[in-house]
C-alpha cells in the first residue's frame, strides 16, 4: 500500500508530517500543527504511533531513503550495466519530480536534509546508500571498463547524480531565469535526456578521452 492510499491514522499522520516538515522545516514544525493537518484532535497521537516528533521525522526520512529499493525491478542486478544505468536514472527522476503534493514535499525535505543534516543521516546512509553506491560504482566500471582510476569512476557517478539532483536544488534560480518554463521537469523526459548525455560522457571516458 502506498503512502497516499494509507488512510489509517498512522498514514494520515505520516502524510501530515511530510507536509508540515516540508513547509516549516523540522525545527519550526509543531506536533499540534501536524495533528491538525492530519485531522486529529488528539495531540498525543504522534507520541502513540511514533514516539514523538523526532521519531516521526526519522520515519519519514527512512521512507524517503528506502523508496528507491521499493521501486527498483527485482531482476535489476541481472540486467546489462547500460540497462541498470537507465533504471537508476529513471527511478531517481521519478522520486524527485513525479507530480503530486507528497512527491514535491518529499523533495523539499530531502533538499533540506542535504543542506542541514539531521543526526539520523549517518545511519540512513549506512543502511541504504552505501550498499547501493557500491553497486552503482561497479555498474560504472562495467560501462567504462575496469582499470580506470577509482577517482574517475566516482566522478562519473557524481556527474550523473548531479544531473538528476540539479533541478531539486536549483529550481528557485532556474525558474526565475527561464520564466517561460514554470513547470517542474517531466521525470520521463528528463531521465531520457540524462541517460543519453551520460552515456555519451561514459563512452568518451571508455575511449580514453580523459586520458585516464
Amino acid at each position: 500500500m502506498s503512502l497516499k492510499e494509507d488512510q489509517s491514522t498512522r498514514g494520515k499522520l505520516l502524510r501530515a508530517g511530510i507536509k508540515v516538515f516540508a513547509d516549516k522545516g523540522y525545527k519550526d514544525a509543531t506536533v499540534r500543527e501536524i495533528c491538525k493537518v492530519a485531522g486529529s484532535s488528539n495531540i498525543n497521537s504522534i507520541n502513540y504511533y511514533f514516539g514523538g516528533k523526532e521519531l516521526l521525522y526519522k520515519e519519514i526520512l527512512d521512507q524517503i531513503f528506502r523508496e528507491y529499493d521499493v521501486r527498483k525491478h527485482p531482476d535489476m542486478a541481472q540486467k546489462k550495466p547500460e540497462e541498470r544505468l537507465r533504471d537508476f536514472i529513471s527511478i531517481n527522476c521519478e522520486l524527485l519530480y513525479q507530480g503530486g503534493a507528497v512527491e514535491s514535499d518529499v523533495t523539499k525535505i530531502f533538499v533540506a536534509e542535504m543542506a542541514k543534516p539531521s543526526p539520523f543521516l549517518g545511519e540512513l546512509v549506512d543502511r541504504y546508500n552505501r550498499p547501493r553506491v557500491e553497486n552503482h560504482l561497479e555498474m560504472i566500471r562495467e560501462i567504462i571498463g575496469h582499470g580506470k582510476p577509482e577517482e574517475t569512476v566516482r566522478n562519473c557517478l557524481a556527474s550523473i547524480a548531479g544531473q538528476i539532483l540539479y533541478y531539486s536544488f536549483s529550481w528557485p534560480l532556474f525558474s526565475r531565469l527561464f520564466q517561460d518554463d514554470t513547470q517542474t521537469p517531466d521525470p520521463g523526459k528528463l531521465a531520457k535526456h540524462i541517460y543519453r548525455f551520460s552515456m555519451g560522457g561514459l563512452m568518451a571516458i571508455k575511449q580514453g578521452a580523459d586520458n585516464a
